[in-house]
């Protein structure tokens, strides 16, 4: 059956494997030159494996896995990428089912051998089967994700299969020592794969205090029971103490956040919530890639609710512990379900919502619903208990079908999510730029003017309704900036974009899409398709390093200006040499100035610069493009950076 199982998740998968990259898939595969190697040579998977900049430990188990994508099909190739997703996925699935038999023996000790197997089977195909994870499997780069759900599923399967020997006959050091090395392996293989792979620790004591209660060598043993407890609660105290001891600590990194440490915490309360309904109500109407139409929670009664979602929250815990022998499973369900949001729905200044969150927390909910549904189905006599099992799976099959085949096309993807969550200004940014890639697509292929005109007004369009949904978004005002001087100059008259974009680039915290924006403003005045003043861009760029005097990415933006608009090279290089002393060892300030240099024919510069590099680069994540300037014409060398 577990096979079957897996067949059909395949085949209800099949359809997307072919969808589009997207967002952060940029970045971290696409735009990523370190995994263009031919895999011929060490330095080709050294470099490609330390390529990533997410995380403070740069993600290696992962960034190999694409490496090893990108050699075996000649690239990164999405179909390739999805497809070794897809087998996480099922690994994933087959590990939920080996962990929820696990469980069930603990707490269904007297049930028959089938009956467990039976749950734990209907536990992996809830699990295997939810439409939620769609967002997951399907969106390349979180792989991460998946890779760390899998070795810490690894590492609490193997913790269970090893606890539950021990509750009955004790254990030898040798025993100990032999599965705490194990544990500690697959815990450096789930915190290299993500860095919240580092749950597998805080998880374990969820097991300890829910299921196994301090059982050891047939009796209770209160040591263990202690230090359960203790696992458990330590890392929330440090948590907590940590905000409150060192205020500043936190609070300080939501600089380039519209909301507040208050906020975040405040809103998480009720998007526990929110995905819990996705999870078992799966209404793929409300779910989808962006969710910034969300409101903050700004106090406990605005929205009112904060303070219902933190009510609910308090009974839920006190159901649970009132019902902790009889019903353990809901103990451990909700204990895992918060710990395993720990990291990503806590204090950190992440990004609100997303929906890949939820990958590893779901494991322990769709245990304990399955084991509720297995005992409503055998409680009512009037159909055969396979039935209903049947036509929840057919339900879930279906809706999951429905999803995969929306995010098996770019556009489709992208006007599906407008359409759900229209007061999302994100979403209409992304239909925007689909419109946009359309237009583009058809003017290579050269189809007829009217029908690469619609796609344009579409596009405006949805920019348009991006400005009106958040008239603070950097990026809506530039593309309408841009589209009103190239196609439609006849609406200038009307607003200024400019302006309006200078007015706000005076307080608004920027964020990745605004930086990606302002490339676009660039290519507009080199093109020489906008037409304000170069003194007004420059006022502009002097506004953005005002604010931001130790990020280097604006003085790169107006050196690239310099560059395509033919500047003196002393003048580039001054900008360069800034540039490097506010941020020594930033690899793209180092590539420009050895194409300077190179180009000039100046070998001492040229040297110099690879010297202090070198100084910088202590993982050598560069030679290879060092090596390529000593191999290429001087007009090949950005070519050789992959830039």
């Amino acid at each position: 059956m577990l096979l079957l199982l897996a067949l059909l998740t395949v085949a209800l998968y099949s359809p997307g494997l072919s969808g589009p990259f997207l967002f952060d898939d940029g970045p971290a595969l696409t735009s990523n030159p370190y995994l263009n190697g031919e895999g011929s040579a060490f330095e080709d998977w050294r470099t490609a494996t330390f390529s990533s900049k997410s995380g403070p430990l740069q993600r290696p188990i992962a960034m190999w896995s694409f490496a090893v994508n990108s050699v075996v099909a000649g690239g990164i190739d999405t179909f390739q990428v999805k497809l070794v997703n897809l087998v996480i996925h099922l690994l994933c699935g087959g590990l939920v089912y080996l962990l929820a038999l696990g469980i069930l023996r603990q707490v269904v000790p007297g049930g028959s051998e089938s009956s467990r197997q039976q749950v734990a089977l209907l536990a992996a195909a809830l699990w295997l089967l939810a439409p939620l994870h769609v967002s997951t499997v399907l969106y390349a780069v979180q792989r991460m994700a998946q890779l760390a759900t899998l070795f810490t599923l690894l590492g609490l399967w193997l913790f269970v299969r090893r606890r539950e020997q021990w509750a009955e006959r004790g254990a030898s050091p040798a025993d100990l020592i032999a599965t705490s090395l194990w544990l500690l392996l697959v815990l450096l293989l789930a915190v290299l794969s993500k860095e919240n792979g580092v749950l597998l620790l805080w998880l374990l004591p969820v097991f300890e205090v829910t299921l196994f209660r301090g059982r050891w060598a047939g009796s209770k043993n209160r040591i263990i029971t202690l230090l359960g407890w203790i696992g458990l609660l330590v890392p929330l105290l440090v948590i907590v103490g940590t905000t409150l001891l060192v205020p500043e600590l936190i609070p300080d990194r939501y600089t380039g956040r519209e909301f507040s440490l208050q906020e975040r915490l405040l809103t998480q309360l009720r998007l526990l919530w929110q995905y819990l309904s996705w999870l078992v109500f799966p209404d793929i109407t409300s779910m989808g890639f962006q969710h910034d139409d969300i409101p903050l929670s700004t106090s406990w009664v605005n929205p009112v609710t904060t303070l219902f979602s933190a009510l609910a929250w308090l009974v839920t815990a006190g159901v649970a512990w009132l019902l902790r022998r009889r019903l353990p499973l809901l103990g451990f369900a909700l204990l895992f379900y918060l710990v395993g949001h720990a990291l990503e729905s806590s204090v950190w200044p992440l990004e609100m919502v997303y929906e890949h969150r939820n990958y590893l927390p779901s494991v322990g909910l769709f245990i304990l619903l399955a084991y509720l549904l297995q005992m409503a189905f055998h409680c009512q006599h009037w159909v055969r208990p396979a039935i209903p099992v049947f036509a929840v799976l057919a339900i879930l099959s279906t809706v999951l079908f429905l999803r995969v085949q929306v995010w098996s096309e770019h556009l489709r993807l992208t006007a599906v999510n407008v359409d759900n969550h229209p007061e999302s200004s994100r979403s209409h940014y992304f239909l925007a730029e689909a419109w946009l890639k359309a237009y583009k697509s058809s003017l290579a292929a050269q189809q007829a003017d009217e029908g690469r005109g619609q796609y344009l007004v579409a596009a405006r369009h949805h920019f348009e309704l991006m400005y009106q949904k958040n008239p603070r978004d950097f990026a809506a005002i530039v593309m309408l900036y841009y589209l009103d001087s190239h196609h439609f100059r006849d609406l200038r008259q009307y607003n200024d974009w400019f302006a309006v974009l200078r007015e706000v680039a005076g307080d608004r915290p920027l964020q990745a899409s605004d930086i990606a924006a302002l490339d676009v403003l660039l290519d507009c005045f080199v093109a020489r398709l906008c037409d304000a003043p170069k003194s007004e861009l420059f006022a502009l760029m002097d506004t953005l390093e005002r604010r931001y005097i130790d990020d280097v990415r604006f003085l790169l933006l107006r050196y690239r200006y310099l560059r395509a608009t033919a500047a003196p090279p002393e003048h580039r290089l001054a900008l360069l040499e800034r540039a490097r002393r506010l941020q020594p060892g930033n690899t793209v300030v180092y590539q420009h100035q050895l194409t300077e240099f190179s180009e000039s024919g100046n070998l001492s510069g040229l040297y110099e610069a690879i010297r202090s590099w070198m100084l910088y680069d202590d993982g050598r994540q560069n030679l290879q493009f060092m090596r390529g300037l000593f191999a290429a014409p001087a007009a090949d060398i950005e070519q050789v950076s992959g830039k």
